[in-house]
């Protein structure tokens, strides 16, 4: 039975992935001209280039990159461009496009970057490691963000960055209704920009995959280039409903729950309207986040002994910012960026850890009970230490601050 169902999820997977190639194929003819989101995607380009920081000597790669919007702008910046799509009409837009504007360094081709491999890319006579690695508005096609993200950061140079563009959950008001219309009718669902919909899950994409936060920037100028009625956003609900995204959901429907779902889809879009006095707006955040692959001198075996030299300690940092025996540890937590502080600083020998609650960062909850928040505080302070390469074990001073002083004979128990 398990050899079953994995091959059912390997043939539901395959079959979402060829109704999103059809879906851009479809679309690559006009995609940069006549396009209703052409002029959206460019100013989307624009802005992600803008956070990447390229230079003349980097080497790029740009994932699923559709026409290249992205990637011809790189190349104008630096050395080397390669660019890898899904749909083999968007290559043949990219090539065409680069062509016609006299790019030489811009290379495209056809590829799954999902599971991109060295193999693919070797065999293609492309690098294997790049300066920056791009994703423009494409990340809510992928099953698996988080595991695809983690994939793609092997493939950075030390001090490589990986700059990605995506939406808060509510961005397209058409799908956030439809979303919520499942909620309503109890339809298990999963929103297409989940993964991204606000600043702490950017920050943790890239913090578990090894990366250290840079930036997240939400950019509230980009808008969608229509609004709605009720009547119209109403009349587009079919189509919705056929997207390859709400698909992975809604494809197992039956008519009943069709029809539950239509229901509660008029309702939410007539109070929205109402809401937004007779219009509904799309005029949500779209977020950039990059995550930067920090060179420490523990890259390399002699940068290893160096590294312990000027540090007396041998620490492996693996996440942070590394200067002659001093390191910055983070978390991701975006109070972390809003208050300039660091989850732990490693100085000589020793390593500071501050500003730890009892968040839970795996399930992205906090329990009410002051018990189970300090022991989750030592979980995140073990974290921090053996990111630092230090253990738990070796701390000698903490200090503890209570919401309430009736708490204290509980905790230190």
């Amino acid at each position: 039975r398990g050899l079953t169902m994995a091959s059912s999820i390997e043939s539901d997977e395959k079959e979402y992935t060829e109704s999103v190639k059809k879906v851009f194929n479809r679309r690559a003819e006009g995609y940069d001209t006549t396009d209703r989101w052409s002029e959206f995607h460019k100013a989307h380009a624009d802005i992600l280039i803008s956070n990447s920081s390229i230079e003349a000597g980097h080497t790029v790669l740009d994932l699923m990159c559709g026409t290249g919007m992205a990637a011809r702008r790189a190349a104008k910046l630096c050395r080397k461009v390669c660019g890898l799509d899904l749909s083999p009409k968007m290559i043949l837009a990219a090539r065409k496009a680069t062509h016609e504007e006299g790019l030489t360094t811009a290379r495209f081709e056809v590829c799954d970057v999902s599971s991109l491999t060295v193999d693919f890319l070797e065999k293609k006579g492309l690098p294997t490691k790049f300066d920056r690695i791009l994703c423009v508005s494409a990340l809510a096609y992928l099953i698996d963000p988080a595991g695809a993200i983690r994939r793609w950061a092997k493939f950075l140079s030390p001090g490589g960055k990986l700059c990605i563009s995506g939406f808060g959950e509510e961005f397209d008001i058409r799908s956030h209704c439809i979303n919520l219309a499942a909620e309503v009718c109890n339809i298990p669902q999963k929103y297409p920009n989940e993964a991204t919909g606000d600043t702490h899950k950017c920050a943790m994409l890239l913090e578990q995959a090894g990366l250290c936060v840079s930036r997240v920037v939400w950019e509230e100028q980009l808008q969608l280039p229509e609004s709605y009625t009720a009547k119209h956003l109403n009349s587009t609900f079919d189509k919705i409903l056929k997207h390859p995204i709400t698909m992975r959901w809604a494809g197992s429907l039956s008519d009943p729950e069709v029809a539950k779902l239509r229901s509660a889809f008029q309702k939410i879009s007539e109070k929205k309207e109402t809401e937004g006095k007779g219009k509904i707006m799309n005029n949500r955040k779209a977020v950039f986040f990059v995550g930067e692959a920090i060179a420490t001198a523990a890259s390399t075996e002699e940068g290893e002994k160096k590294h312990g030299e000027a540090a007396g300690s041998g620490y492996k940092v693996k996440k942070g910012h590394t200067v002659d025996g001093f390191a910055r540890v983070s978390s991701g937590s975006t109070f972390e960026s809003l208050a300039s502080y660091s989850r732990a600083v490693v100085v000589g020998k020793q390593v500071h850890v501050s500003g730890t609650t009892g968040y839970d960062y795996s399930r992205m909850i906090i329990d009410p009970s002051a018990v189970v928040q300090a022991e989750q505080c030592f979980v995140n302070i073990a974290e921090a230490l053996s990111i630092a390469g230090s253990h738990i074990d070796r701390v000698f001073r903490i200090r503890v601050h209570l919401a309430s002083i009736g708490s204290n004979k509980n905790i230190s128990i």
